[in-house]
């Protein structure tokens, strides 16, 4: 009857959890750091050394990635196919702003801040018993007479003025923020807006106040975006030799 008894009362469920006697152990928790942290080692080695085979975009060989500091930025020096680029080349070179045949010579020349005290003081305007710096060069006919002036470059004529110290004036844009200014002008032929091209006759040369000891004269000068140059540097040389 007892054993009918016992047989007959639910015997009790039992845990029986391996894991839990692992974790128990005082190395398992060690023993699962130093596994991980060889799997994870093993798997940057692997991938370091080659692991993948195709490399992505911005990746040297052997799956490093190359951070710059543009990644994905498009390449400046690429042209892209379906813009026109346009070529660059050298800046034209000015002609010498006299109509041809006309005999002529150079008079004040641009004054220089990297030449000698000699040769600046040769290129000082005397106005009002002030010195100014020369800002351009000054072309004379050999004969003292008045001469057609003319564009030393295609462009377009930007400024027309009659300026009471330094005579009518004729201002030329051109590209590459190059402005040609022509000064001390007698009679003028174009206007704003008139699109000139090289060595087409702008006017005529004439007297200023400003350089009155010149005589009859063109002042020549040339900026390039904003800052006065010497034309020479920019005027063709053999054509004034040829002259």
């Amino acid at each position: 009857m007892e054993d009918q008894k016992n047989q007959n009362q639910p015997i009790p469920f039992k845990k029986a959890s391996s894991w839990k006697n692992v974790l128990g152990k005082k190395w398992a928790f060690p023993a699962i750091y130093i596994g991980t942290a060889a799997i994870i080692l093993a798997f940057v080695m692997w991938y370091q050394s080659g692991g993948v085979t195709d490399n992505l975009p911005g990746q040297a060989e052997g799956g490093i990635a190359i951070t710059t500091p543009q990644e994905g930025a498009k390449d400046p020096s690429a042209a892209d196919e379906n813009s026109a680029v346009p070529v660059s080349g050298t800046v034209q070179q000015l002609a010498w702003p006299v109509a041809k045949g006309v005999q002529y010579e150079k008079g004040m020349n641009f004054f220089d801040e990297q030449a000698s005290k000699d040769v600046q003081q040769k290129a000082l305007v005397k106005y009002d018993n002030t010195f100014m710096p020369h800002t351009g060069i000054d072309l004379k006919s050999t004969d003292g007479k008045s001469f057609d002036v003319t564009a030393a470059l295609p462009g377009k004529v930007s400024k027309v003025e009659n300026d009471p110290l330094v005579g009518r004036v004729v201002e030329i844009e051109h590209a590459d923020k190059m402005v040609t200014v022509y000064q001390s002008l007698d009679k003028v032929n174009v206007k704003p807006g008139d699109e000139v091209t090289q060595g087409q006759v702008l006017g005529t040369a004439g007297r200023s106040v400003y350089e009155k000891d010149a005589g009859i004269h063109l002042h020549f000068e040339v900026r390039v975006d904003g800052a006065s140059v010497d034309p020479e540097q920019y005027l063709l040389q053999s054509e004034m030799q040829d002259q």
